[in-house]
């Protein structure tokens, strides 16, 4: 027999494919494939599928021709030849089977059906059961080879063994073939740029990557390759917490030692038919933040079809490390095709439902592991209550947050703030900032402190987006201490301090929005607020960072109109109106509210006004 690619057969029969065989090909390849290794992922799948169906009819029709040996998938290369066989001693193909089943990529109608895959505007999930009718995944070998043959032998009684051969292009041969035993065997005759595919080492890496988990044992030249069982189709109680680490190192691209934090192993059958095993790792990955992020492993019937798939769990569960595998994908399937799937769609929301479950299951029954999951991934989980307002109650609830009253490295609750608010309070009180350190020595918690009111600690940059889309929790309103006017019960300023007022306003002139009265400072003299509903100075430090074009908005100065600084203002104002001393004193309390939020807008201007000011003091006091 003639290995030539275009050598004609005596006895082969040739069969024109009845459609346009290359433009759809160039569809599969382009539009479905962008990594070629994925062509022997769809290979060992089709072999699985024939083991399985092989497995089945034996069961099922006593008179099946079954084959020698255990069922299993065997690869092997011959430099010599340039060739790459895939075998496997499944159901295998009658004649008629033969030209039916691999002939069917060219039935009428496939071309447009794969544009109508492409087109974004139709449905794309009828379009999509359509493309395994066509036998896609197995044509995706054409990608690397420039000749494939066929030989296979069915196991029903009196089969007799077939070669189905194509280049690819306008027509397949069909001729009698040489095989004893049922099976099938796919012999690729490689392109000369395609010889990498010729190396042991490199099928066994490909198989590892993308058919680790087939439940038949794959062996590349007379070695096993795969794992052969599927962790996560096992039951729960049958996996040890050994081999939970080894497979969270595997799937996690960990190290040996590296542990998951938390386990989320299930099944459903409703309404979609998947299983998954998923991790919490202890620490962050490294690309948490990174634009191209690592995902869950998406399986269809144990068989890899995206390495990582972003499209099976929202953005605020990124961390999470594992594989889902459906039984209702079909494997010859892009990622673009993937985004319009509704399957994804179900198996996201019974992702999500599990994953916020086992979570509040370890928030309710091991504390101390929550806490040091929310420290590591608190910050990722928290936008999901900006970003997805079907889970945001669910989020919200296991939220935590660092506050005025607890010590520093602890959380409290929504609800555990709400459950311990003094009698008199009616919001729940926070102020954002970079850290704890930054926003616990603010002077805007001040009369709070005194009041006993608790305030929320928001250091998370995402917090200022949180906070926007969580306004109230248990019909309390969150209420920003750097916001408008707050209302303590607090006197009301000494009277005949509106003098003070007007110096500070003619003093600091446009660069605030206004000067009043504070009733949020007990001690310190001056604080910068937000009018209600604008940027506040955290967030416009984030805006900046973000576009450096972002505008500043005017605050507002508030004065402690019992502070000396304040008294001493009121009195110059009366008798040296106008005066420099006067200024200077203003435009320290404007410095000094800057200083407080870790502004300091010219350094040595402000080091020079203290050193005048002390030089003026201890004149003074000298005179005196």
């Amino acid at each position: 027999m003639s290995t030539e690619p275009n050598a004609p057969e005596p006895s082969a029969e040739t069969h024109p494919f009845q459609a346009e065989v290359q433009k759809v090909l160039t569809l599969v390849i382009d539009s479905l494939y962008t990594n070629k290794d994925v062509f022997l992922r769809e290979l060992v799948s089709n072999a699985s599928d024939a083991l399985d169906k092989g497995r089945f009819f034996g069961m099922t029709h006593e008179d099946a021709v079954k084959p020698e040996g255990e069922s299993r998938i065997d690869i092997k290369v011959d430099e010599n030849a340039q060739t790459l066989t895939i075998s496997d001693n499944g159901i295998g193909m009658t004649r008629e089977e033969a030209i039916h089943n691999l002939g069917t990529i060219a039935k009428s109608g496939s071309l447009e059906f794969l544009k109508q895959v492409r087109d974004a505007g139709t449905d794309k999930d009828g379009a999509m059961r359509l493309i395994g009718q066509f036998g896609v995944g197995f044509y995706a070998a054409f990608m690397v080879a420039k000749r494939v043959d066929v030989i296979t032998k069915s196991m029903k009684p009196g089969s007799e063994p077939v070669l189905w051969r194509s280049t690819g292009s306008e027509s397949f041969s069909v001729l009698p073939g040489e095989r004893a035993q049922p099976g099938t065997d796919i012999v690729l005759h490689l392109k000369p740029d395609q010889t990498d595919y010729l190396r042991s080492w490199r099928i066994k890496d490909i198989i590892q990557k993308y058919s680790d988990f087939v439940s038949f044992p794959i062996f590349v030249d007379g070695e096993q390759a795969n794992r052969e069982k599927a962790l996560w189709a096992q039951p729960k109680s049958q996996v040890t917490p050994e081999q939970h680490d080894q497979f969270f190192q595997h799937v996690s691209g960990g190290s040996a030692g590296d542990k998951p934090l938390v386990t989320i192993h299930f099944a459903i059958d409703a309404p979609a038919q998947f299983q998954a095993l998923m991790y919490v790792p202890e620490k962050a990955p490294f690309d948490l933040f990174q634009k191209d992020r690592t995902a869950l492993r998406l399986y269809a019937k144990r068989v890899l079809i995206i390495e990582s798939c972003e499209r099976i769990t929202p953005i605020w569960l990124r961390f999470l490390r594992g594989v889902v595998d459906s039984e209702d994908l079909s494997l010859n399937v892009s990622r673009e095709m993937l985004q319009e799937d509704k399957t994804l769609a179900l198996i996201e929301r019974e992702l999500v439902r599990q994953v916020l479950k086992s979570l509040k299951d370890v928030a309710e029954s091991d504390p101390d592991k929550y806490k040091k999951f929310w420290r590591v991934f608190g910050k990722v989980l928290k936008e999901g209550i900006s970003v997805d307002w079907k889970n945001k109650d669910a989020i919200v609830e296991l939220s935590r947050f660092e506050s005025m009253n607890t010590p520093e490295g602890d959380f409290t609750t929504l609800k555990a703030y709400v459950d311990a608010m003094p009698s008199g309070q009616e919001h729940i009180y926070y102020v954002t900032g970079i850290s704890r350190r930054a926003v616990e020595s603010s002077p805007h918690l001040e009369a709070f402190r005194k009041k006993g009111y608790d305030v929320l600690f928001l250091t998370d940059p995402i917090d200022e987006w949180v906070v926007q889309a969580l306004t109230e929790f248990d019909k309390k309103k969150l209420k920003s201490v750097v916001h408008g006017d707050v209302d303590l019960g607090e006197d009301a300023p000494p009277a005949g301090s509106e003098a003070a007022l007007e110096a500070i306003k003619k003093a600091l002139g446009s660069r605030v929005k206004d000067v009043r009265f504070s009733k949020r400072l007990t001690e310190s003299a001056s604080c910068l607020v937000s009018e209600e509903g604008a940027p506040g100075a955290n967030l416009e430090r984030l805006l900046k960072m973000m576009d450096d074009r972002a505008t500043e908005q005017k605050r507002i100065l508030e004065v402690n109109p019992t502070h000396a600084i304040v008294s001493s203002i009121a009195v110059l104002a009366e008798k040296e109106p106008g005066s420099e001393r006067l200024t200077g004193f203003c435009e320290m309390l404007y410095e000094q509210a800057l200083l407080a939020e870790g502004v300091v807008e010219d350094p040595v201007r402000l080091v020079k006004r203290i050193q005048d000011l002390l030089a003026q003091a201890t004149g003074a006091a000298a005179k005196g």
